[in-house]
């Protein structure tokens, strides 16, 4: 999962240096399909990155209990510890969720139509 991640984060910076090219511009059709992939992609990097930074907190954390001798330091470091991992949990649930594949109807517009069933004026009460 985390290399795919990984794979994600780095087409992710690619595609930014992309859509900085002023010649990207000219072409709004390019344009536009590339600022539609960064849209979708924008969401899970931001919580791959998080995850990083926890991950980063929680080696931050130990290392800091292993070398340090001051009470409340390491109290700091243990509270600082539990909520790193509570927030790696987090994110690993909506990392899980956020790389299942999308439905490609699912940016498409519908029409639904509501019309009133048998009952008369009752029934039709419920349909608005």
């Amino acid at each position: 999962m985390f290399d795919r991640l990984d794979d994600i984060l780095i087409h992710y910076e690619e595609l930014m240096q992309e859509l900085n090219n002023p010649s990207v511009a000219e072409d709004q059709n390019r344009f536009r399909k590339l600022m539609k992939e960064q849209a979708d992609l924008a969401d899970l990097v931001e919580a791959y990155t998080q995850y990083k930074k926890a991950k980063q907190t929680v080696e931050e954390s130990v290392a800091l209990l292993e070398e340090e001798s001051d009470e409340e330091m390491r109290d700091m470091a243990k509270e600082e510890l539990s909520d790193a991992k509570k927030r790696i949990e987090q994110l690993e649930q909506e990392l899980k969720i956020l790389l299942l594949p999308k439905d490609p109807n699912d940016d498409k517009n519908i029409m639904l139509e509501i019309r009133a069933g048998a009952g008369g004026d009752e029934a039709a009460l419920f349909c608005f």
